[in-house]
């Protein structure tokens, strides 16, 4: 007899219910015609950040390009009332679909896993589920109990991982019906009008305030900063301490407080121990340290090393550390952290991320010049692969001469010791202009402008 709740479940969704659907800008690839053996494509990213949604769009392209939705089969295993979730539970859901659309056994079928992590041994079954079935399978998971790492053992090359993260700028103008496509697809070359820059620009200041979470978009400002909160309590309570059975949960909150507040900077755990301890609480660096690495498996933060220091493994510099959202950092953190020039770097740094793919994430750093020790925000390129690099300063104005010596200084002493002939600066509040000198140059870019140049 089929398990009633599942025969309920898949009955009565509907990809209406859960419209409007904002288009995520993560490429998924072209989908696979359903066989035995395909590849998985698998969607990880920190909980709420529209994992489901995306799965949402990628079977509506499906049914837009003739496929019946007969074929299409959703299936999320985080509802309560499917109590524990076992491979059984799958097979069942599985049997009572084809039971509904015998078809589906015969021609091959979509699958549309969501939150497969609930389910105990979820590796395994969906193993066996590529091995056995005629299906074109795309799974998502909460990346605490789904880490890619954990992908690429469970799956010896059958998986392919996606990382999602919040809304990207042009997401987020777009949901809060701030630009149509016309403008977010207009090309530089093309122009903005005055009015059109103002509205880009006051876009930018708000996107750096309120973030990219979807749940947030238009939510008065308490609201937003309470949902923010409580997204990062969860993770510290689900994803850490409940996963690694941290026998300190005071001590996890007040870790993910001072990295959220160190957003932007370098981090340095023997500080942040110090702090812990004056403040009463018992802990050791040993922790710390894992509880930073287990923030980063859970996408709360992520670490950024020295240029320097990206081909070694182990290294005793600190990273700078970045949030997964700046929103979400301004509301977590102290009032002394909501500094602009620091949220728009950790927005910068989410949109290298988004740029970039896979391994090549480890070519996003930080660099200081030999000569004079001068910082440059962003250095970007593979190492491995000996590309030309690219270099990036971030800041909130440039609005004086001051300024401008400052913050041009290390991107001239750092191309001239590396030979590199250009380097940008993405500035919050401020014109775009170009710098040059002994045959170098600068190019300064508003961010809302820089933000929509969605070029790879």
């Amino acid at each position: 007899m089929a398990n009633p709740i599942i025969e309920e479940k898949l009955r009565s969704f509907r990809i209406e219910d859960f419209q409007p659907i904002v288009p995520r800008e993560l490429d998924l690839g072209r989908p696979l015609q359903p066989k035995i053996g395909n590849l998985a494509k698998v969607i990880v990213g920190m909980r709420r950040s529209g994992k489901s949604y995306r799965l949402f769009q990628e079977m509506e392209a499906l049914h837009a390009s003739g496929i019946d939705w007969n074929h299409i089969c959703y299936i999320n295993f985080e509802d309560d009332r499917l109590g524990d979730v076992t491979p059984e539970t799958g097979d069942e859901a599985l049997e009572t679909f084809y039971a509904m659309h015998p078809e589906s056994m015969r021609d091959g079928i979509y699958l549309f896993f969501d939150e497969l992590q609930e389910m105990q041994g979820w590796g395994r079954w969906l193993r066996r589920i590529i091995d056995t079935t005629k299906a074109t399978v795309y799974v998502t998971g909460s990346s605490s109990k789904m880490l890619s790492k954990e992908i690429s053992t469970e799956f010896r090359g059958r998986a392919l991982d996606f990382e999602l993260l919040p809304f990207s700028f042009r997401e987020f103008v777009r949901a809060n019906g701030i630009a149509d496509d016309e403008l977010l697809h207009r090309s530089s070359q093309s122009g903005y009008s005055t009015e059109e820059r103002l509205i880009l620009s006051n876009a930018m200041t708000r996107y750096l305030e309120e973030g990219g979470f979807p749940a947030a978009q238009g939510l008065p400002t308490p609201q937003r900063v309470a949902l923010l909160q409580s997204y990062v309590q969860r993770v510290v309570s689900r994803d850490v301490v409940e996963r690694y059975d941290i026998a300190r949960p005071r001590v996890a909150a007040m870790m993910a407080r001072r990295v959220l507040g160190c957003n932007g900077k370098t981090l340095s755990v023997r500080k942040i121990e110090n702090e812990l301890r004056s403040a009463g609480l018992t802990t050791s660096r040993e922790l710390l340290g894992d509880l930073l690495e287990y923030f980063e498996d859970a996408y709360l933060v992520f670490r950024m090393r020295e240029f320097s220091m990206a081909l070694r493994e182990k290294t005793t510099s600190m990273p700078k550390v970045y949030a997964i959202d700046p929103g979400l950092a301004a509301a977590a953190s102290t009032a002394s952290s909501k500094d602009e020039g620091q949220r728009l770097g950790n927005a910068v740094y989410l949109e290298l991320r988004r740029r970039t793919i896979g391994f090549r994430r480890d070519g996003i750093s930080s660099c200081h010049t030999q000569a004079h020790g001068y910082e440059v925000d962003f250095v970007v390129g593979d190492v491995l692969e000996q590309e030309q690099y690219e270099l990036c300063q971030v800041t909130a104005a440039m609005d004086d001469p001051k300024t401008v010596e400052r913050e041009t200084r290390a991107l001239w002493e750092l191309m001239e010791e590396r030979g590199l002939k250009e380097g940008a600066i993405i500035v919050g509040q401020g014109k775009e202009c170009e710098y040059h000198r002994n045959g170098f140059v600068i190019r300064q870019i508003p961010a809302w402008k820089w933000f929509l140049n969605n070029s790879k």
